[in-house]
Parts: structure tokens; sequence; C-alpha cells
């Protein structure tokens, strides 16, 4: 759990926020000097890649280009648009996973490589799933942040997606706009305004149909680039999730320790724990959580053996990892597989 603290503190988001929308309005003959200008962001920090602006700067910028434009739904619209090469290493893991369902997992993630303040959560329940976005605190510019982010979700689901499968329904929590009708024209889904929460609703059986262009090669690279550079954002994301893309990072795992990962930091391992308790978590339970993952993943999408799986994830023997998987699943790897 993030801590109030953390909670209350600014965010950033990367260049790769904000290129879609900046080549959309490039295509559309805007002048993006004046346009950057009035939201506070200059011109010449798009050139360094790695460079990271305040989240209500961009939240200006996507309300300046709705002005300048005349089109209050200019967020769904660069979503239709936005190709994997503009959206970063997430882009491209995007379009390498197997499946819907391990691209959203992978995404969830790594949303801070573009954008801070946004959680997102799948979530399976009979025939449908509901993959959720909370983008921080509801605000009328933030509602471009929502529109795009559901938006995005739409559009990549459907490039990874196996053919004739679509999502159900995109669901909003704030009332319908006087411009309603163009969130369903745009998206080509029904719509539902004063949602319970914001995020894509989709067919179980969309989630874990093959993608033919998946590259579980190319996936892993991008993988531990992605956790390597998430960890090393100088940023306002919770510090649990920093340790556990820094875990991650770290491929195979054995004489992964907690010291090792405080050094990452450059901090002891005191203060390490100490971080991890503030956001009511701890080393152990992130190491866990990963390693159970990975550890399902591997065994049913890479159909890597147990002993292969044990050494990759660390552990001193199979026979440890058979015990420390029955403790996180109820069932040893073998019983897995088979029921996968």
């Amino acid at each position: 759990m993030v801590s109030e603290t953390a909670s209350k503190m600014s965010s950033y988001g990367s260049v790769n926020a904000i290129l879609p929308l900046l080549e959309y309005l490039g295509n559309e003959g805007f002048d993006l000097r004046p346009i950057l200008d009035r939201a506070g962001i200059p011109g010449e920090a798009l050139e360094d890649t790695r460079k990271r602006f305040p989240k209500a700067d961009i939240e200006a910028l996507w309300q300046v280009a709705s002005e300048v434009t005349g089109d209050p739904a200019i967020a769904l619209h660069v979503s239709e648009g936005a190709k994997a090469k503009s959206l970063g290493v997430i882009g491209y893991l995007a379009s390498a996973s197997e499946s819907v369902r391990s691209s959203l997992e992978l995404v969830k993630g790594l949303t801070p490589l573009l954008l801070e303040d946004i959680e997102c959560e799948l979530e399976s329940e009979g025939e449908v799933a509901f993959f959720r976005c909370h983008t921080g605190a509801p605000s009328q510019a933030n509602h471009f942040i929502v529109e795009y982010s559901i938006g995005l979700t739409v559009t990549m689901s459907r490039l990874i997606g196996a053919a004739g499968t679509d999502p159900l329904e995109a669901r909003f929590s704030y009332s319908a706009p006087a411009h309603a009708d163009d969130y369903e024209r745009i998206l080509k889904l029904p719509v539902r305004f004063d949602a319970e929460e914001d995020g894509v609703l989709f067919p179980i059986s969309m989630m874990d149909g093959v993608n033919p262009s998946a590259d579980a090669a190319l996936r892993h690279v991008l993988e531990e680039y992605a956790a390597d550079q998430l960890a090393r954002i100088p940023t306002t994301a919770p510090f649990s999730q920093r340790v556990r893309a820094c875990i991650l990072s770290i491929q195979p795992m054995g004489g992964l320790t907690s010291e090792a990962v405080a050094a990452h930091f450059s901090m002891s391992e005191r203060t390490l724990r100490r971080r991890l308790k503030d956001e009511e978590t701890s080393y152990q339970e992130i190491l866990d959580d990963v390693r159970a993952e990975l550890a399902s993943h591997y065994l049913t999408k890479e159909k890597r053996a147990i002993e292969e799986v044990a050494f990759l994830l660390g552990f001193s023997d199979p026979s440890a990892f058979t015990k420390a998987f029955r403790r996180w699943t109820g069932q040893t790897p073998a019983d897995f597989v088979r029921a996968s």
C-alpha cells in the first residue's frame, strides 16, 4: 500500500507519455512550440528521452491541445492511432507479449515509465475480465488522462488479441459529457458513464488468445530493460514498486539478497526494510510475489522444466522451489502444470 505521504507528493511523466499527442498535433498541422509553451513544457526538453515532467504540466498540455484543436475528445482520437514505437518500451513489450492477459499484467507494473500516479489492476471473474485504471485525484484535466489510458487499453488489446475478439465495454466514473456520443463512435464499443471505476471490460475468451506477433525472446530482453529503467527512475512512485522492478531486472536470481537490492538504491538494508514497512510490505513479501508470478509464467507460458525454473528463481534445489511453490499456490509445480 502506498503511504499517505507518498500519495501526496507530486508525480511525473516521461516524454513517451506525451509523444503520441505531439505526433498527432504535428500531423494535424499545428505548431507545437506555442502549445508546449502554454503548458509550461520547454520544447528543447523533448530532445532528452530521459526527461520527466510534472503530471500537472502533462494535464495542462492535454487541456491546451483540446482548446487549440477545438476537440474535447482529443485523448480518444490520439489513443485510437497510437503506435507501439511512440509508447517506448511499454509499447514494444505489449506488442511482443503472447496474449492480452500477459500484456496487461506486464503493463500494470510498468506504468510509471509513462506516468506516475496511475494504478492498474486486472481481475477475472467468470466469463469476463476487468482492467481498472486509477489515475489520481479526479479533475476536468484528469479526464483526458483517463480517456487516453482507456483508449490505449482498447487499441492495444485489439492489436494483440485474436482476430474476431473485441472488448465488451469501456467504463468511466464521471458523468456523461456533452460530447458523450463521441466515445462510442471512436472506441467502437458500448460505453458506460457514472461507473464505479474507470476501465475496460473484456470477454475472458479474449484474454488468452495467442498473439501472432508474440516474441518470447524479445519480450524477455525488453522486460529486463524496462524493469531496470523503472528501478532507476528518480520518481515519486511507491518505493515498493521500484524494489519489485529491481528484483525483476536481476535474472537469474541466484545470490539475490536484500543487501544487494539495498545497495542498488545506495542505502543500507535497514533503511530498505524501514521504507518498505512504511508502505505496509516487506522485502520477502515482494520477493515471494515476484517469484510466484515468474514461476507461473515460466511453467505454463514458456514450458520450462521445474529444475530450470528453480535455478532461475534462485532456489538452492528443486525441492526448495517445490516447497515454496506449494506455499504460494497450494499445489506442487507438477500439479500446477497439469491443471493449466
